[in-house]
């Protein structure tokens, strides 16, 4: 008699006989060990959630059914713990709804079989139940239709089910529909482009069998079942990916022989099945992955034992590759293409029995390509992307004419007379770009409609080397920086505002520098780090625009200037080598900045040193180093990767042409920009005129890419991002729509700021094949930024939004009381609107002699609280409520 592998116990393994194909050649990828579960747990289930993140959700943990639920983001690669299902379970579905929750169908919680499902709201972390199937069951699929609704087929509840049915998301309800030609469990079900569901193999109860060759598909039209043609090989535990040319790859599981090797390919156009090459290994409980450039990964399984080995199906060369082997062996685990591209595998049972361990797959192979030239060899310069797509590159060494920099053609253009050097450009809210220092207290605007420049008012002092900073009140922030004529270092800073034109000073820095860097904070404030003042600075302060003062936070582990400073999608600050003063030489150093507690620590070192280079956020989270100089006299070509998630640099190729002191511009089509810059040979500096385009190397069909075809100019904080498109749902998938593999054919939404750096994946209320609509944005820097559909794992071109603080409405103060010796009042006014307080004992004083106290807070969008814990040292206080 044979054993049915899985049906009994989550614990029970056959020990078959391993079939061994000959190996071919291997993939250029890696597995890197991530962040383990909380808890250890094999058949559990796991789902891409609209923010990036992954829910998992049940499972077994080697003794009992779990109902516990934990996140995984991607931005740290930690897991944290999320509410709990409230039914334990394993051998369960998940499935992303279009409103953004995530539908978990049936399982078992110990030997009882479950008719409970419930749904798992992403925004609060509960969940609650809906309503029960109709016949409860385990090993089923479920698969997402066109319509919204979600195909419940199939399964065990103590004998195998013919029966199916119907979830509708909109009523909360199940509805049974036609039953499958033949019982089976431990099938796949596949939604095919028209529409259709292809379910295949599985088990139909005959104990003489170990898996089915039958066939059949689901019209959601007509809601019946009609048979197809058979596959070659019977199987159960096996997976099924539709690939990008419309095809179903079937491949391995438990066959009438035991685990098998053989694949085979479904054509829907004809219903015909076509033997392909054979795995490299015979696995079942395996995973399969479709990977943004078309391939398949298969990871794990069980053979004779849990297995380690890794393999790819090349889908045009017919044939599998094998991979880098995962770190631990695993079957019956989950594994998810992330947002990056990269695959999250996650617990299964090894050898050593269920484990909590997870690794990530980084396959992809980054390329740079020569564009056109630039009109005028210059280095240290900088560079804007415009609100029309244009790359605007100003000043410079040797440049004296400001050049455009058109992505689609790859063609440069001259576009007005501007000549200075240690300049600083800001792209603001209003579209223009502000062109400040560079030795000069003439400030400049440039009008991207005309392609002209033209005066602003005169800052208050000249400078070079400083940094200027978009605070989220659409002012900009100059802060120190040199004396061209005096050489003297300035600690002082001024504000820019561009509805007056005018500059005004605000509090001075508490350290003179100049080669520092500066970085916005989500919290609204400014960090500026090192730099140097005749040595290279570790000091590092932080600016209030509430107060318009600086105070001290925590020195950075390593003095340094002429480095970067990289805000991270995950709140960190990520500053990477630079020059310690020295002997001239780079460093390889780099440290991260907490703003919860102002305290640097160190991660991973970069493989080259260098200062003068770049740093660019990636659409994929990640931070591309470019070229640099790792003494005076040795430019450099490499290029490297940062993981936030890891902590760890990987070197990504080199530049065609090494430089330093060069600029790198994130583009809508998510190539990176990598433009002049100087070769250092001795003492000769030589400018360059080259440019070249770097690509993440993620190798999908621009045919394949989803596309935003309308997304508003403007967005006001607190209001909904609707955009519509094409592909919105991919006409390609993972999923096997079992709980061995995770769908990720859906869209996932992401802003990225253009000046603060700031990134986020937007949470959804909806979702479809076409559109995508978010929960009112909240937390987002004003300010232009990018807007990009991600579907599995492809990113599509950018659209560029403008994101607005809303106009405040009256103001009338409620609630006013004494909070713990405290002075505090609330009031509503338009969501996302910012304020700060001016407060005086004596009425008779000018408002410049008030003193002016912390911001605002918005407590829930539009309900706004103010707190003055100082207001007890005065008999009387006067508050005055301002807007920007």
């Amino acid at each position: 008699m044979r054993t049915h592998l899985g049906l009994f116990t989550p614990l029970a393994f056959a020990l078959l006989l391993l079939l061994v194909a000959p190996a071919q050649p291997s993939l250029a990828a890696t597995w890197t060990t991530n962040g383990p579960m909380i808890t250890a747990l094999q058949n559990q289930t796991a789902t891409l959630l609209p923010d990036g993140k992954v829910l998992v959700a049940g499972g077994w943990n080697g003794i009992n059914s779990v109902a516990t639920a934990e996140l995984y983001d991607p931005s740290t690669g930690t897991w944290t713990a999320t509410g709990n299902l409230t039914t334990s379970r394993y051998y369960h579905t998940a499935t992303l709804l279009p409103n953004g929750k995530v539908l978990v169908v049936g399982g078992k919680q110990g030997s009882t079989t479950l008719s409970s499902t419930e749904l798992y709201d992403p925004n609060t972390g509960i969940w609650t139940n809906t309503g029960s199937l109709n016949s409860s069951r385990y090993f089923q699929t479920a698969t997402l239709l066109t319509n919204g609704q979600v195909l419940v087929a199939g399964g065990y509840n103590g004998s195998v089910l013919y029966s199916a049915e119907i979830y509708d998301p909109t009523r909360g309800i199940w509805q049974i529909t036609a039953s499958l030609n033949t019982p089976r469990g431990n099938h796949t079900a596949t939604l095919l482009p028209n529409g259709r569901v292809l379910v295949a193999g599985g088990w139909n109860g005959n104990i003489s069998t170990m898996g089915v060759t039958n066939v059949e598909f689901y019209d959601p039209g007509t809601r019946t079942w009609t048979t197809t043609n058979a596959m070659h090989t019977a199987r159960q535990n096996h997976t099924a990916t539709l690939l990008p040319n419309g095809q179903v790859l079937v491949a391995g599981g438990s066959s009438n022989t035991g685990p098998t090797n053989s694949a085979e390919l479904f054509n829907p156009s004809n219903g015909t099945w076509t033997v392909v090459a054979s795995m490299n290994a015979s696995r079942l409980n395996q995973t399969a992955t479709l990977l943004p450039d078309g391939q398949v990964l298969v990871t794990g399984g069980a053979g004779s034992t849990s297995l380690s080995s890794t393999e790819t199906y090349d889908p045009i060369a017919n044939r599998w590759n094998t991979n880098a082997v995962l770190k631990v062996a695993r079957a019956s685990h989950t594994a998810v293409l992330l947002a990056s591209g990269d695959v999250l595998v996650a617990g299964g049972t090894g050898i050593s029995g269920v484990t909590n361990s997870t690794e990530i797959f980084d396959y992809a192979s980054a390329t740079n390509t020569l564009t056109g030239n630039l009109n005028t060899a210059r280095y240290g310069q900088t560079a804007n992307l415009l609100t029309n797509g244009l790359v605007l590159i100003t000043g410079g060494t040797g440049g004296n004419y400001a050049e455009l920099y058109n992505f689609t053609n790859g063609l440069w253009s001259n576009t007005g007379i501007m000549a200075r050097q240690y300049a600083t450009t800001t792209l603001l809210p209003n579209g223009m770009v502000l062109v400040a220092n560079g030795g000069t207290t003439i400030a400049a605007l440039y009008n991207p409609a005309t392609g002209t420049w033209a005066d602003t008012g005169p800052m208050n002092s000249s400078r070079n080397s400083s940094t200027a900073t978009l605070l989220a009140d659409g002012q900009v922030l100059v802060a120190g920086g040199i004396n061209p004529g005096s050489q003297l270092f300035y600690p002082n800073a001024e504000l820019y505002d561009p509805k007056t034109g005018t500059w005004t000073t605000t509090g001075p820095l508490n350290f003179p520098r100049e080669l520092h860097q500066a970085a916005l904070l989500p919290n609204g404030k400014v960090l500026i780090a090192g730099g140097s003042n005749d040595a290279a600075l570790g000091r590092a302060e932080l600016y209030d625009p509430a107060s318009g003062q600086w105070s001290l936070t925590g020195s950075m582990l390593d003095p340094r200037s002429q480095f970067t400073m990289t805000l991270l999608p995950n709140g960190l600050v990520l500053a990477a080598g630079g020059q310690s003063g020295t002997a001239d030489l780079g460093l390889t150093a780099a440290e991260l900045y907490n703003p919860t507690n102002g305290v640097w620590t160190l991660t991973g070192s970069l493989n080259t040193p260098r200062f003068g280079h770049t740093a660019t956020l990636l659409p994929n989270g990640k931070v591309l180093v470019v070229g640099g100089l790792s003494g005076l006299n040795n430019t450099v070509a490499s290029m490297e990767l940062y993981d936030p998630a890891t902590g760890k640099w990987t070197v990504v190729g080199s530049l065609i042409n090494a430089r330093g002191f060069h600029t790198a511009t994130l583009l809508p089509d998510n190539q990176v920009l990598i433009a002049a810059g100087s070769l250092q040979t001795g003492s000769t500096v030589t400018p360059l005129a080259t440019a070249e385009l770097f690509d993440a190397g993620l190798g999908y069909s621009n045919s394949w890419r989803p596309q935003i075809t309308f997304a508003p100019t403007s967005l006001n904080l607190d209001a909904s991002l609707v955009v519509t498109g094409a592909q919105f749902r991919g006409f390609a998938d993972g999923s096997s729509g079992n709980s061995q593999d995770s769908s990720t054919s859906y869209p996932l939404l992401q802003l990225h700021s253009l000046e603060g750096g700031q990134m986020t994946f937007l949470s959804t209320t909806n979702w479809g094949t076409n559109s995508f609509a978010s929960l009112p944005v909240t937390g987002f820097p004003p300010g232009y930024a990018l807007a990009t559909i991600f579907v599995n794992g492809i990113p599509s071109t950018s659209s560029i939004v403008n994101v607005n603080v809303p106009l405040p409405a009256r103001t009338r103060l409620t609630g006013e009381q004494q909070v713990n010796g405290a002075f505090q009042f609330n009031f509503t006014n338009s969501p996302g609107a910012l304020f700060a307080v001016l407060a005086t004992t004596n009425l008779s004083l000018p408002l410049t002699n008030w003193t002016q106290l912390g911001g605002v807070v918005e407590v829930t969008p539009g309900q706004f609280q103010f707190t003055d814990p100082s207001a007890t040292n005065n008999a009387q206080r006067f508050y005055l409520l301002l807007t920007p």
